[in-house]
């Protein structure tokens, strides 16, 4: 049995190994292969994946969810709710030049249990610091582009005024301490980060180490959530190419759009909704604050049928204005 559309988001379990852009494409292959296979089996015609993207760049060497909305769900993307959570391992006296284990070793220094002790106190006492806003910069090893080249084809020759070009804002809305322990060699802490899209673990690590004066290195990052989907919803890829029934993995974009805050407009309104122009709190039957995949101030339009037509973006519930048409005339 096939779905009649294949709009929606699938939540992928990431393995190392892979950039997200690989994956996306990997996905989108091994789907297509399977519905071409479904659909000369029983001489039949229907869709493929056209579309795929993801919600936020996971790096190579990390795992854990990657969002991947496919054909029209590709449109509502923007309007995903930006946090994520990750689990990561920190090597203690260990640097590299890629902040994680794939990079080369530039530092190096022996850490005692002793030693250890204190360095995890310094940490947990200075995790609150970074709660709230932090401005960080882009590693050099990442996918951030200058001038139309990733920074990590051009790493060994970055200069630090090119590097500070790609500072951005971030918020941490929690960072704490889970565990620490030694483990093949070394001693190692575990930290849980919930945080805005956009930020780098490894540029918080690498603050952190300069703050305590000991080199720290990332050896593991697993995304725990992101966009408000969790791991416990995520499939591997081995998952994807044995189940017989795609659409059992597939989260409908219907399904996804009932978890955004909602209005209900009234007649007249419709047609001016699906021409993509401003409303007012005047034109409302009914407004709905339950959005959990979304950023507070978005909100799904319905007619009175509950019908959904559009994606409106309204700061203080009076003025709504149209971000994205769902369905025109």
């Amino acid at each position: 049995m096939i779905q009649e559309t294949l709009d929606g988001a699938i939540v992928v379990n990431k393995s190392p190994g892979f950039t997200s852009t690989q994956y996306v494409e990997k996905i989108k292959t091994i789907i297509n292969q399977k519905l071409r296979r479904i659909y000369r089996q029983t001489q039949s015609v229907g869709d493929l994946v056209e579309k795929a993207g993801h919600t936020g760049t996971l790096d190579p060497n990390a795992a854990g969810i990657l969002v991947i909305l496919l054909n029209k769900a590709t449109k509502i993307i923007p309007y995903l709710s930006k946090h994520k959570t990750y689990s990561c391992e920190i090597i203690l006296g260990k640097e590299t030049d890629t902040l994680d284990t794939s990079g080369k070793v530039i530092n190096q220094v022996n850490i005692t249990p002793e030693t250890a002790s204190q360095i995890v106190k310094q940490i947990e006492n200075l995790l609150p610091q970074y709660i709230g806003k932090f401005t960080q910069y882009a590693p050099s090893y990442s996918a951030k582009k200058i001038k139309g080249i990733r920074m990590y084809q051009i790493a060994p020759k970055l200069q630090q005024q090119l590097v500070q070009q790609k500072s951005n804002i971030v918020y941490i809305y929690s960072i704490k301490l889970l565990d620490h322990y030694f483990f093949n060699n070394h001693h190692r802490i575990q930290l849980e980060i919930e945080c805005s899209q956009g930020t780098y673990v490894r540029s918080i690590i690498k603050d952190i180490s300069q703050k305590i004066n000991i080199p720290l290195t990332l050896s593991f990052l697993v995304r725990k959530n992101s966009n408000n989907f969790t791991l416990s919803q995520s499939v591997t890829i081995e998952e994807i190419k044995q189940t017989p029934n795609i659409s059992d993995l597939i989260i409908p974009l219907t399904t996804i759009l009932e978890n955004f805050s909602y209005v209900i407009v009234n007649d007249k309104t419709v047609f001016k909704v699906r021409n993509g122009h401003s409303f007012s709190n005047q034109n409302i039957i009914h407004l709905e604050k339950k959005g959990i995949y979304n950023d507070k101030n978005i909100f799904i339009v319905k007619d009175r049928r509950k019908e959904i037509l559009a994606i409106c973006q309204s700061d203080d519930c009076i003025n709504f204005k149209i971000r994205k048409v769902l369905k025109p005339y």
